[in-house]
């Protein structure tokens, strides 16, 4: 494994050494010409450097490139030296899909998605109210600009609400006037973390933090999660963004399947389980992933009793 490991890095530094630093240095123009972009970190940042990250998501989600400079640029590096990292952001969007509409199928109709990023790209309110337009959607993302973005977004949907906060202020999510517009908390509810909790430190009890949320639903909700697994080569593709002198390396809190796993205590498991991103629940038309595992990325779905 630490072969593998080293095999990576190393292929990571000759693509950018190759595709990056060459032209820089063929034009003339310095190393440091390369835009440098602070990471997004822990819930609690603010800022355009903050949310950079999830505008190069809708970048490369939509193909749209109506976002600040820096994020696109961002986005286009990424892409240039490591494609594989806009296909997991697909790869687990296309999965995000197919759980909404699985929930919807169960007769969920309200959903809370928490760590949300911009509400574009088949996210949640756009998969659930194509299959029932009364579906009820709140949002929630810490970072101010895009949840201002976000707001604009949905502004229209009456059926839909964004709000800036931090999830872990659980009584402020829950306690919102938004929330309550649009969430019946007699009613079930899905409750969403799509690659949030990787940025939830161990020290913020991430398993305790999602307990409370679960606590507020009743019973014949749902919780879904998706995670990074802890594996060399997910330490390796972080390690990438410093190579690509992208600013500090973005502090990922990485959760093997079996801590995953704990996250769902006290919930029925739907099958298949705690698996990679392509292998949750395909649809029987979508295009088979040879190497599923190396997605290095697990989600799961859990009923309350």
């Amino acid at each position: 494994m630490a072969a593998a490991t080293s095999d990576l890095s190393a292929a990571v530094e000759s693509l950018y050494n190759r595709w990056v630093i060459l032209p820089l240095r063929q034009s003339g123009e310095p190393d440091g010409g390369v835009p440098t972009v602070a990471s997004p970190a822990a819930p609690g940042r603010s800022g355009l450097d903050a949310s950079v990250i999830a505008r190069a998501n809708h970048v490369w989600l939509t193909g749209l490139r109506d976002q600040p400079e820096v994020a696109v640029d961002f986005a286009d590096n990424v892409a240039l030296v490591a494609p594989h990292i806009p296909h997991l952001i697909r790869t687990q969007r296309h999965m995000l899909g197919r759980m909404v509409r699985y929930l919807v199928g169960q007769g969920i109709r309200q959903f809370l998605d928490l760590g949300s990023g911009l509400p574009t790209g088949n996210h949640v309110h756009q998969v659930a109210q194509a299959v029932d337009p009364n579906c009820r959607v709140v949002y929630v993302d810490n970072e101010p600009g895009l949840a201002k973005d976000g707001q604009k977004l949905v502004a229209g949907n009456d059926r839909v609400g964004y709000l800036c906060l931090d999830i872990r202020r659980v009584d402020s999510v829950l306690g919102d006037r938004e929330t309550h517009r649009l969430i019946d908390f007699d009613q079930p509810v899905a409750v969403l973390l799509i690659a949030t909790l990787l940025h939830i430190p161990d020290e913020d009890d991430p398993n305790q933090l999602v307990s409370r949320y679960v606590n507020a639903v009743p019973s014949g909700s749902y919780l879904g999660i998706s995670h990074f697994d802890d594996s060399p080569a997910i330490q390796a593709g972080y390690t990438m963004f410093e190579r690509m002198r992208l600013g500090e390396r973005p502090q990922p809190y990485l959760r093997g399947p079996d801590r995953q796993k704990a996250l769902f205590e006290g919930l029925d498991l739907i099958e298949p389980g705690i698996v990679p991103l392509p292998l949750w629940r395909p649809n029987p038309d979508d295009v088979t992933d040879r190497n599923p595992d190396r997605a290095h990325a697990y989600a799961g779905l859990g009923r309350k009793r």
